[in-house]
């Protein structure tokens, strides 16, 4: 811990934030988000917006002479040596004694009492005021007895204190100024005028005025910090936004939108964030009601309307609320639509002419339900916006021209600007105009490329025909990087979408009997098993063999398929679903049974073609869920019928086969019960399956 920045933080830093966290979507196997479930609502939905990441890069983090404001060069800067220097509040004070020329007998002396004063001040232990002796620096003390003033809450003996040390020789006050000026300031900016919500809390005139006083000592301790005198708290950088707050409470909306987004500019990102935010919801709340009785509102609305960087803050504001919350409740979605209904009027009404943003503009419209205006927007926005791409394709979408939306939406996926964020909702958009084109092979691609797994295994398992998957592996899914078959839950990046493809077209092949061509796609870890299990499964069969070999044989390859048969022959999705690790499954029947349903019956580019849905029907899937414990407990009947009656190994081998599928077929299995009793009634597992009239647990039998 370092004593010169806890002090300061204790003093100066407490948050300048003023607004809530935006919430986030829930995830998980009971929430399979799979984009091919959804209908042409979602689809033709404007894009989700990402606020800060948006705001960074309206207002990008500066590193030392990156920026292009000098004063956003000299914080920059001076942040950057902060960050850079260790030292405490005590190492200073060594330093500027030593550099003095006292003796080091007596640079221990003040620096002991220095400790003793703050340690004073961090416990509010006042019975002890400080005797600085007169070789301590003026600075030093004057600054420590504000403090303690401050912590008093005396503002007006601390401002006493801080203004003599700023009376002081500029070479006398080299350490304190910046922290000096600042506090003044704090003393006339409340901590949390508003009890820190997100909206404005009338305030007496006489505050909002004593606030205004306050921002011109925040501002002063900036012009300090650049200037050149020390500023190892980093009190430049928490001016920005204390000064922000001082106008935002005065209603100055757009220089706090200024201010703030300096502040973020100067690395205090998430602070800054959270406070524009705060700005752009407060100078909302009125808009979509009536005007008449709400006049203020929106005469400052326009009045931000007219401000670039206001304009842009509240836009991206808007574009952010919608999908931040899908548990959102009526009542604030009909409010959010009534807020960017109302921006979107105010922006047109101002008749605004070459702007940066049109983009923006044009999504918000979009997002507001104005189409027309919309593409009024694109017209002059840059064909290589994210943005405007994007609702450039839902508009062609909605004018029925599939082709058209999916050269656009190949364009914002390819583009670099695309936030990381939106990244794998532009790629589904893709995957689903793709889908609605009978593209299915491009839309597996897209689907794979934006991380969603269980879109793209409907497509690869039940889409695709078997040459066509083999095709698209061949070309797009190399040897596996692990080597080895993972339950990768879901969510994946696109190389392990392809290592993931290339499995479940191994499992199809091997499904369809086809063990030799089954065998150039496993991960190294099935292959052993699936080549072992073939091998087994032959010999049972050959003819040729002794018949306890051929027993041999089949049990090996029973017990190989009910201990490994969901990485050899299960099904991505219903009814194995590899992609749970078969732990959980679904009985709507997911992406398969809403193609088949709702979403045909809606139409629209979202719904399902004839072709797709001929596919699936003709797909080749197994009925029953851990189909391959079937195939087991039938490899070990096969084994058993090669063994001797009342034979204690034949009786294991019948008992385990029934075991593995008595939960899911008690009907099926009971012909094993009836088995080990009639061919085995003689042994002491037979016997005991009569005592009980079902299976033993082989521990039990034991």
């Amino acid at each position: 811990m370092q004593p010169f920045r806890n002090f300061t933080t204790a003093l100066a830093l407490s948050s300048a934030a003023l607004s809530l966290a935006p919430s986030a979507r829930a995830c998980g196997p009971d929430f399979p988000n799979a984009y091919l479930a959804e209908g042409s609502v979602s689809l033709l939905s404007a894009p989700e917006g990402y606020f800060a990441a948006e705001i960074a890069k309206l207002a990008p983090p500066q590193k030392t002479g990156s920026a292009n404001d000098p004063m956003a060069k000299r914080l920059a800067a001076a942040s950057n040596a902060r960050r850079a220097n260790e030292l405490t509040e005590t190492g200073v004070l060594r330093l500027e004694l030593a550099r003095r020329g006292l003796k080091q007998e007596r640079i221990d002396a003040l620096a002991a009492e220095l400790e003793t004063t703050r340690a004073a001040i961090f416990a509010k232990d006042w019975s002890k005021p400080p005797l600085f002796s007169g070789d301590m620096p003026a600075e030093f003390a004057l600054y420590l007895k504000g403090a303690i003033a401050y912590w008093k809450n005396d503002h007006h003996a601390a401002r006493e204190q801080w203004t003599k040390l700023l009376a002081l020789p500029e070479n006398d006050r080299r350490h304190y100024t910046v922290n000096a000026t600042y506090m003044i300031g704090r003393t006339y900016v409340p901590d949390d005028p508003a009890g820190n919500r997100p909206t404005r809390t009338p305030l007496s005139d006489d505050i909002k005025r004593e606030m205004l006083e306050g921002a011109k000592w925040l501002r002063q301790a900036r012009n300090a910090a650049a200037a050149g005198f020390e500023d190892l708290s980093n009190l430049a950088e928490a001016s920005l936004g204390w000064e922000a707050r001082a106008y935002f409470f005065n209603k100055n909306d757009d220089k706090a939108v200024h201010l703030y987004l300096q502040q973020h500019a100067a690395n205090d990102n998430s602070r800054a964030v959270i406070s524009l935010r705060a700005v752009a919801q407060s100078a909302l709340e009125d808009a979509g009601k009536t005007e008449e009785y709400y006049p203020e509102s929106y005469a400052n609305l326009r009045h931000l309307a007219k401000d670039e960087l206001s304009r842009r803050v509240i836009t991206l504001y808007l574009l952010a609320r919608f999908g931040t919350n899908m548990w959102s409740d009526g009542e604030a979605e009909k409010k959010l639509e009534r807020q960017s209904r109302a921006w979107a009027e105010i922006l047109a009404e101002a008749k605004l002419r070459d702007l940066p943003d049109t983009d923006r503009l044009a999504w918000l419209a979009y997002q507001a339900g104005y189409f027309d205006l919309a593409a009024k927007w694109l017209e002059t926005a840059s064909g290589t916006s994210v943005s405007a791409n994007w609702i450039r394709a839902k508009l062609a979408l909605r004018a029925g021209d599939s082709a058209k939306a999916e050269t656009f939406l190949e364009k914002v996926t390819a583009s670099d600007d695309l936030a990381g964020e939106a990244r794998p909702v532009a790629w589904a958009d893709l995957g689903r105009v793709r889908m609605g084109t009978g593209k299915y092979a491009a839309a597996l691609d897209a689907l794979i490329k934006g991380g969603h797994w269980e879109d793209s295994a409907y497509i690869a398992e039940r889409v695709l025909t078997l040459d066509e998957l083999q095709q698209y592996v061949d070309a797009h899914c190399p040897e596996y990087e692990s080597r080895a078959a993972k339950d990768r839950w879901g969510g994946r990046d696109e190389k392990t979408g392809h290592e993931s493809t290339r499995h479940l077209l191994a499992r199809r092949l091997a499904r369809a009997n086809k063990p030799e061509l089954a065998q150039k796609y496993f991960p190294e870890d099935a292959l052993k098993n699936y080549t072992a299990y073939i091998a087994d499964v032959r010999k049972g069969f050959d003819n040729t063999l002794p018949t306890d070999a051929r027993a041999a044989a089949f049990w090996r390859a029973a017990q190989n398929a009910r201990a490994n048969g969901m990485e050899m022959l299960g099904t991505e999705l219903t009814p194995d679903f590899f992609i749970w690790g078969g732990s959980y499954s679904y009985d709507a029947g997911g992406i398969p049974r809403a193609r088949r349903g709702k979403l045909r019956l809606e139409g629209g580019p979202g719904a399902p073609t004839p072709g797709e849905l001929e596919r699936v029907e003709n797909a080749k899937v197994p009925g029953k869920r851990y189909h391959y414990r079937y195939r087991a407990a039938e490899l070990g009947w096969w084994a058993a019928s090669l063994m001797p009656n009342d034979s204690d190994e034949t009786a294991r081998v019948l008992n385990l086969s029934g075991l593995w599928i008595k939960n899911h077929d008690p009907r099926e299995a009971n012909k094993f019960y009836r088995a080990i009793v009639i061919r085995c009634g003689n042994t002491a597992l037979g016997k005991a399956a009569a005592a009980k009239n079902w299976f033993v647990e082989l521990e039990r039998a034991n």
